[in-house]
């Protein structure tokens, strides 16, 4: 696999993954590979972890009560060569993992029981060079997938029964370099970020083909990487790796253009990789690369402006590439990517704040990345 001074960033000095938070509704009483059985009454919560080192997708439960990954039986599953990015279908049926190396997603079905992964028939599906990022639409009809080397991002027609992917043979031209794309929770627009272009580019779906259709462009600081937008569809936020910030762009409701709010960008720590909107929407979580932290902010709903939250940052392992918030607002998890662990704490639902779990951190496969929250089975 070539390297070259625009991939570097994306190896093993920091080999990172995506994690997947899922809430399922669990109906079996398996034992845990720790003899912890799963709760078999009412919903249960899984973490998904592409582990790019490793080469595999590792699978956690989570105590409800204390927050405590407990791995699935069936972990860790293989997949194709790198895997960087993961996304779950909004149905909660599937997961599928975008794999730099071999240029392939690799696609499962969960298993409502136990929360394993299966393999779905026809995977590994071939797509495009250097795969970066995946996501689904909400309605479940199609998959985006970015491409850094083609500068690029392709759809693809998702199969409602089996979770299969199929080209579209639609593609629509990013900035330079892509990285991640987003999807605004209505379904009308999406994102990508262009991280050698230090841009956002912004889109409208097409609800029936779901193409997409270029409504512009805005600027954001140096190298803008991974992005969330808010549940009320109005605010986006683009950890900005180069400069140590946070862009916040408000998104107009008609069209999807991105007009950058006041007090933009907003200060996180070094290299800020990741950044997250927690379900309630009061809190914004930014996951700083290079200052081995987790920034924590409290979000203005009416302007979309960040205040930094007091004790934040807070101590992560090293190099965290993501943070996620499990989907009823208890638990934070961070992947730690350089050291093989995934870091975990208690969030105060007043201020926001955030205090380390017992048992924290979590061992974790060789090299854990990026992260996409769902909720399935919840009251």
């Amino acid at each position: 696999m070539k390297i070259k001074e625009s991939h570097a960033r994306r190896r093993w000095v920091g080999g990172a993954m995506t994690l997947l938070l899922l809430s399922a509704s669990a109906t079996s009483a398996s034992t845990a590979t720790n003899g912890s059985p799963p709760n078999s009454i009412g919903p249960s919560e899984f973490i998904y972890s592409a582990n790019q080192a490793a080469e595999n997708v590792s699978g956690y439960r989570i105590d409800l009560k204390s927050g405590k990954l407990v791995s699935l039986p069936g972990s860790p599953f293989a997949s194709g060569r790198y895997p960087v990015a993961i996304a779950m279908s909004p149905d909660n049926r599937f997961v599928y993992a975008a794999n730099q190396g071999s240029a392939t997603i690799s696609a499962y079905s969960i298993d409502p029981d136990d929360g394993n992964l299966r393999p779905i028939s026809g995977s590994p599906f071939k797509v495009g060079v250097y795969p970066d990022a995946i996501t689904i639409s909400p309605d479940e009809h199609f998959a985006y997938v970015t491409n850094e080397d083609g500068n690029s991002i392709t759809s693809y027609k998702v199969d409602p029964e089996s979770g299969a992917l199929t080209s579209t043979g639609n593609t629509a031209p990013t900035g330079a370099h892509p990285i991640s794309v987003t999807i605004s929770p209505n379904g009308k627009f999406a994102f990508v970020s262009n991280f050698n272009g230090d841009s956002v580019n912004a889109y409208r779906i097409d609800q029936h083909s779901g193409d997409l259709i270029a409504v512009g462009r805005a600027a954001a600081d140096l190298h803008p990487i991974y992005m969330s937008v808010s549940k009320d569809n109005r605010f986006l936020y683009v950890a900005n790796y180069g400069t140590a910030t946070v862009s916040a762009f408000q998104i107009d409701a008609t069209s999807g253009k991105l007009s950058e709010i006041s007090g933009s960008p907003f200060v996180a720590g070094s290299q800020p990789y990741s950044v997250t909107v927690d379900p309630t929407d009061r809190f914004v979580y930014v996951a700083n690369w290079g200052s081995h932290n987790v920034s924590a902010f409290k979000r203005n709903a009416a302007t979309g402006a960040l205040t930094e939250i007091k004790g934040s940052p807070y101590a992560t392992g090293w190099f965290p590439y993501a943070v996620v918030v499990d989907p009823k607002d208890n638990f934070v998890y961070v992947a730690d990517n350089g050291a093989g662990t995934i870091s975990a704490y208690q969030l105060d639902h007043n201020s926001g704040a955030l205090h380390k779990l017992p048992g924290s951190p979590f061992k974790a496969e060789l090299g854990p990345y990026a992260l996409t929250v769902g909720a399935l089975g919840s009251p």
